[in-house]
């Protein structure tokens, strides 16, 4: 099975933190919540609009601790969460 399956069966969600036009800044953002702990961070590759995007995603994670998760990315800066499907 894979990471959705695993995912879907822990209950676990995906959240999307920020979505960055420079893979520089997505970068530094990445690193930044490695830094703080955050080890599940990562970064899905995508296109908006003909453009290339850089969203930086934290997961999975359980859904309990979904608000703990939400409060220590206030703290570093970023703005809610919303969830996602990988």
């Amino acid at each position: 099975f894979g990471k959705l399956s695993q995912a879907l069966e822990y209950g676990a969600i995906t959240l999307q933190v920020a979505s960055f036009g420079a893979r520089g800044n997505a970068d530094r953002a990445l690193a930044m919540l490695h830094g703080a702990g955050i080890g599940n961070a990562h970064l899905h590759d995508g296109v908006a609009n003909g453009q290339p995007v850089w969203r930086l995603r934290v997961g999975p994670v359980a859904a309990n601790g979904e608000a703990e998760l939400a409060a220590r990315l206030a703290g570093l800066g970023f703005n809610a969460p919303r969830r996602v499907h990988d």
